[in-house]
């Protein structure tokens, strides 16, 4: 069970790059080189809304689902890879509980 990592290129004039990790036990860490910020969140916290060629990947409080922790704008085509690990990531996980 290792995490998975990606770099992506967010859209936007800024050019900012996210160093994104996805761990199997159902964590998303992005860290955003330029601005030296960490963002972090649990799968089930995580929310894909598309826009054209845009996608924003939104972490909501579990407990108040109108209260948006962070919000991240990714290519369409990051998201869906991102999307994938994420799915990926929690199928490994539950075939490893079940293994146990």
């Amino acid at each position: 069970m290792l995490a998975e990592h990606r770099h992506f290129i967010l859209p936007g004039d800024s050019k900012l790059h996210a160093d994104v990790t996805i761990s199997p036990v159902g964590e998303l860490e992005v860290n955003i080189l330029e601005q030296n910020s960490h963002l972090s969140g649990e799968f089930d916290q995580l929310y894909f809304y598309s826009e054209g060629k845009k996608t924003e990947l939104i972490c909501k409080n579990q407990l108040e689902r109108d209260d948006v922790q962070w919000h991240l704008s990714l290519s369409s085509d990051d998201a869906r890879e991102l999307a994938k690990l994420i799915e990926l990531a929690e199928e490994e996980y539950e075939i490893l509980m079940r293994d146990l």
